[in-house]
């Protein structure tokens, strides 16, 4: 088998499609994915800090109120346990910073907001701007120290700066959360979405894997058939081993080689069949020739045969040679009767006849030629078995068949004769699919010498015996095969050496509309 391009091999491409498709998913959504999964940790980092600011803001009113800077500290420190929180400052209304308290810096040193505290606050105590500043690398939240806190104060810490204005203001509260965190944990993300896209790609992979593998071994072995039968291989058959569409397509590729299998058979025996037709037209063009010329000699010597019968009237021994002539003459005239019969050139009637009618009438002569030796059966059918044939050639088909079986057991034996209404319905043999339903069988049988199966493919053929010379001319199973044709009927034969030889003979049923039809054109 030729070798295969794997660029251009279903696996390759079905892999190929499978790739593109979640590289196009990952390039279509991650950035939609990204930008959602930062605002979450964004969002998160806000809601921490203003969390803790409140929570600061909260802790801290008394200290600030009595500028007490342990219990400040106390406050800061607290807060600066948190993973995120870089610095904290507590500053009083007039812009005092009473505490600062920061962490190691990391990488460039750089603590955004811190060194410019002071330049947060107005000179008169007012601060620049409450809430949530973003920079670069942190996020600020200012929240105010009241003095005197609403009622819900607690719950404030929780739900926002709503209520915080409702007391007068005596300082300030500023914590400075780190942004790394939030970068770190993208890069965590993406990393984790990279790996989620690798484990997918080889899962899917292992997945494509085994379903090409079920999908393309049938399609090999199905291309391979296919290219066999392309060569004239017609017997080649595809395991069916599953019922989806590759078994269905397994069934479908063996039904088309059952059917080739069958043409072919088909073809080889319209073939055969034509052989033999044009061999026989060949035969019949010379038997029409012999026929003729053998006619002129023979009534020339009729002629003289009469006058010189004539002349040796009253000499017996002389008269004895001419009956002798006369003989001859008469198997002379019998064979002429025979070729013309096998080059149709006698004048054939065809009508409306029943089978059983001319075997009862032609008994008495088929126990004539078979002799003393070999026992006649006759059974026919209770029905009547009507035909459109010539009288005449029903009989030569049953005297040749007779004489062929009583040459084959010359120590005698069983000659029989049965007739049978025969009715296919869709099981009829390969010969008689394209003809009629009904036919009429005609089975001949003997317990001879039977055929082999060289002799049984050539024994239609004229001029073919199997017999001694001068025994036999080889056209007795001719005539009969041409007779049947003529007739729209088929023949078969079967036979095993030393078992016998059976004819079966089908003839299409005339129906009775058919059948009057034809009485009144006779």
């Amino acid at each position: 088998m030729p070798g295969i391009n794997f660029k251009r091999s279903f696996s390759f491409r079905i892999f190929g499609a499978f790739a593109y498709s979640v590289l196009f998913v990952l390039v279509l959504f991650s950035p939609f994915f990204i930008y959602y999964q930062e605002k979450n940790i964004k969002d998160h980092l806000v809601r921490e800090g203003e969390m803790l600011s409140e929570l600061l803001s909260y802790n801290s009113r008394t200290g600030v109120f009595a500028e007490n800077e342990s219990m400040l500290r106390e406050a800061a420190r607290g807060i600066m346990v948190q993973k995120n929180v870089i610095a904290v400052m507590i500053s009083s209304a007039d812009n005092r910073i009473l505490v600062l308290e920061k962490k190691k810096t990391r990488g460039n040193g750089r603590m955004d907001g811190i060194s410019e505290t002071v330049a947060a606050f107005q000179p008169e105590g007012r601060v620049r701007s409450l809430g949530v500043t973003e920079r670069e690398n942190t996020i600020e939240f200012i929240a105010p120290v009241t003095l005197e806190p609403s009622a819900d104060d607690e719950d404030s810490l929780y739900f926002g700066n709503a209520n915080r204005d409702r007391g007068t203001a005596i300082g300030y509260v500023r914590i400075t959360m780190d942004k790394s965190a939030l970068k770190a944990e993208m890069q965590s993300t993406l990393l984790g979405d990279m790996l989620i896209a690798v484990l997918f790609l080889l899962a899917g992979s292992v997945v494509i894997y085994i379903v090409v593998k079920r999908v393309t071994q049938p399609l090999t072995a199905l291309t391979e058939s296919v290219r066999l039968v392309g060569m004239g291989e017609t017997d080649v058959k595809v395991p069916v081993e599953s019922s989806d569409e590759i078994g269905k397509l397994a069934k479908a590729f063996n039904a088309m080689s059952d059917n080739l299998s069958r043409r072919d058979e088909e073809k080889r025996y319209l073939a055969e069949q034509l052989r033999l037709a044009q061999k026989m037209e060949a035969v019949g063009t010379l038997a029409r020739g012999i026929a003729h010329d053998f006619n002129n000699v023979l009534a020339t010597v009729q002629g003289s045969l009469f006058l010189l019968e004539k002349k040796l009237q009253g000499d017996d021994r002389l008269i004895l040679y001419v009956s002798q002539i006369h003989n001859s003459l008469g198997r002379v005239r019998d064979l002429i009767e025979r070729l013309l019969a096998f080059s149709r050139i006698r004048k054939v009637n065809p009508r409306p006849v029943d089978v059983n009618t001319v075997i009862s009438n032609l008994q008495p002569m088929l126990v004539d030629i078979t002799g003393e030796d070999i026992e006649v059966q006759i059974r026919l059918s209770e029905e009547p078995l009507t035909i459109l044939a010539d009288t005449v050639q029903m009989d030569q088909i049953l005297i040749n068949l007779c004489m062929n079986s009583r040459d084959a057991m010359p120590a005698g034996g069983m000659f029989a004769v049965e007739t049978e209404l025969i009715v296919f319905d869709g099981d009829s043999p390969e010969e008689l699919k394209e003809g009629p339903k009904r036919y009429a069988l005609i089975s001949v049988r003997d317990t001879g010498t039977g055929m082999t199966e060289e002799t049984k493919e050539r024994v239609f053929e004229p001029f073919f015996t199997t017999k001694e010379v001068g025994k036999g001319t080889g056209l007795g199973l001719s005539i009969v095969y041409g007779i049947v044709k003529e007739n729209k009927g088929h023949i078969m034969i079967h036979s095993q050496t030393g078992e016998g030889t059976q004819f079966k003979i089908y003839f299409p049923l005339v129906e009775k509309k058919e059948a009057a039809g034809a009485n009144e054109d006779v």
